[in-house]
């Protein structure tokens, strides 16, 4: 079986792809900040030190890397040390090393804000600049770890996957715990009810990056997608709803009344997502829908508030 080194193992989509691995017996090697029990008893081989510890020599018998490990900042400095300069490490190591595949977990965050006469934003869509100060950094520095794999002459074929908001449910969740807790304590959630809001359930993101690592050849070139040698860029689309059926679907789910209507009223885009190019170059294409997704973290949360101390 392929040994895979991944990123990120300690958060909710690297923890997904390591128990999905370890299911299927690949050998996992993981560099983590600190150790994990679960990851442990998986079978994970941990290695202290983030980043770090990812040299040459520990590439030296893995066949893929999947890197799945990223942060929203607060700041910029720190986003640009993970989402960067981390990419930057593990790319110069796989270099180095000779590995053959290479899996970045990248996001639709990456384009710039769309106006809002735009329908479909694609692959070739452009992307947020380094220097846009009205982007987040998140945003800012996952286009920036995109536009250094995308400029690489050398080394590891490099399969970049762009999902939006991944949901399922977990503690470090972005959608399915964070958002949530944020609009039951009055935090609310601050954005157009009226904006598409493209999703992804997370086991189909992980069938994606399965995929991608899985294939001797990861993509198969068409006329719509990159030149061979260059690498894969693909949207990782489930669908598409609005911001306002998530948010009420969130409302939905809290064991207590919300102390405001989360979300604004004012204009935003409405478009969508290509989602065409994944099938045609891996031949697989989510399905799982956006109320199985919202199921899954009701069901977290209705667990959560039944073991709560009364």
């Amino acid at each position: 079986m392929a040994r895979v080194l991944l990123t990120g193992a300690t958060g909710f989509v690297g923890g997904r792809i390591a128990t999905r691995l370890a299911m299927l017996d690949h050998p996992v090697v993981a560099p983590v900040r600190r150790h994990d029990d679960h990851l442990a008893e998986l079978g994970v081989e941990l290695h202290l030190g983030g980043f770090e510890a990812v040299t040459p020599a520990l590439l030296a018998d893995v066949e893929v890397v999947v890197h799945a490990a990223a942060t929203a900042g607060p700041d910029l400095a720190t986003a640009a040390a993970v989402n960067v300069e981390g990419t930057r490490r593990l790319r110069d190591a796989a270099v180095e090393a000779g590995t053959p595949r290479f899996v970045h977990v990248s996001t639709t965050s990456v384009y710039a804000d769309p106006s809002e006469d735009v329908r479909v934003v694609d692959e070739d869509a452009p992307l947020v600049a380094d220097d846009d100060e009205d982007a987040s950094p998140y945003a800012r520095t996952k286009a920036g770890a995109d536009r250094l794999l995308l400029a690489t002459q050398e080394g590891p074929a490099v399969a970049i996957l762009r999902p939006p908001a991944v949901l399922g449910a977990g503690p470090t969740s972005t959608w399915g715990t964070r958002v949530p807790t944020a609009i039951a304590e009055g935090r609310g959630f601050p954005a157009p009810r009226g904006r598409s809001f493209a999703f992804v359930h997370v086991e189909d993101l992980v069938d994606a990056i399965e995929t991608a690592a899985a294939l001797d050849d990861p993509w198969t070139p068409s006329p719509a997608g990159p030149a061979p040698g260059a690498p894969l860029v693909a949207n990782v689309v489930g669908g598409h709803v609005t911001v306002a059926d998530y948010l009420d679907a969130v409302v939905d789910l809290l064991p207590g009344p919300v102390p405001e209507r989360p979300g604004t009223d004012e204009p935003a885009w409405a478009g969508r997502y290509a989602t065409d190019r994944l099938p045609r170059a891996l031949g697989i294409a989510p399905h799982r829908s956006f109320r199985a997704g919202m199921a899954e973290i009701a069901d977290a949360w209705t667990t959560q508030d039944q073991e709560q101390p009364r």
